[in-house]
């Protein structure tokens, strides 16, 4: 065989091969990349969405309850693990004005809004400038156990995109409103008439010393440190006044230089009787006070 046809018949042996080895230009339909919108969605699941999830590209769950897809959206996509699925949608409106119309058809078909928690707000010694502790309740309504809660941002290209979290509640469900023989542990203080105390104006928390909570089966005690250059007598009245519009009734009060004591008594809305000692008193440090609130209650 001469030289040339050698040649040939190895180019006519290797020449499939290599063509089956060179990657396509273009991706098959499969292998699309997710959409950037739908992964950024879907990265921050939560607990117990992680690997191992159900990916949907532009689909919901076959189990989806139809209602939680309004007419008008864009289906990005969906997840589902166990008994949670997410499905991200694109709405045309902004987030608020988007969750307040798909809250508005739910509660057409029949959901309702959850059991609401009893709101304590803040309580016990705050700084200065902190805010309001105004309760929001979440966006999430309920059917039966099963609940869905909904969150949106806002899009790039306009409008929102939406992301519902849909939960069976077969586990558990935040529909129910829990019982105290649901609690194993009760904390005593729980429904207690703690007081809210908001440092004075001009005065600095410090993290580091002072501050924390103890407690046992009557007593409880609160604390915290200041940087402020008023005197432990200033101190003690400023949160006197707090004391008071609270409903806590002055028994006695006294004050030296560096330390300064008033004692309240209080019945709480179960007519037990409550006993509170406010303590101020200068630390080793100069400009900072040591502040305590120590409660009692009669069993």
């Amino acid at each position: 065989m001469t030289p040339i046809r050698s040649l040939l018949l190895v180019a006519t042996i290797v020449a499939p091969m290599v063509a089956s080895a060179q990657v396509p230009s273009r991706p098959v339909d499969s292998q699309e990349p997710v959409p950037r919108e739908l992964v950024m969605a879907l990265l921050d699941l939560g607990p117990g969405m992680g690997g191992g999830a159900d990916l949907r590209i532009g689909q919901v769950p076959d189990d989806a309850p139809p209602e939680l897809i309004p007419p008008g959206v864009q289906i990005l996509g969906s997840t589902t693990q166990f008994e949670n699925m997410v499905i991200v949608l694109a709405a045309p409106q902004p987030p608020d004005s988007a969750i307040s119309i798909f809250e508005s058809k739910l509660l057409a078909a029949g959901w309702t809004k959850p059991p609401m928690p009893v709101n304590r707000g803040m309580r016990g010694f705050v700084p200065a400038d902190i805010g309001q502790n105004n309760f929001s309740p979440p966006d999430m309504l309920c059917h039966g156990d099963a609940f869905v809660s909904m969150s949106g941002t806002y899009r790039r290209s306009g409008g929102s995109i939406i992301k519902l979290s849909y939960n069976r509640g077969q586990r558990y469900s935040l529909c129910k409103q829990q019982s105290r023989s649901d609690v194993t542990i009760h904390n005593p203080y729980e429904d207690g008439p703690i007081p809210i105390l908001r440092a004075p104006q001009g005065s600095i928390t410090n993290p580091e010393g002072g501050g924390g909570m103890s407690m046992s089966s009557t007593t409880m005690s609160l604390g915290t440190r200041l940087k402020t250059k008023l005197k432990p007598a200033e101190v003690s009245a400023h949160y006197d006044k707090q004391m008071r519009e609270q409903g806590w009734a002055p028994v006695a009060d006294g004050a030296v230089e560096f330390f300064s004591a008033r004692s309240y008594r209080k019945t709480d809305d179960k007519q037990k009787p409550w006993v509170a000692v406010l303590a101020v008193m200068n630390t080793a440090d100069a400009g900072e006070q040591d502040v305590s609130l120590h409660l009692n209650w009669k069993r």
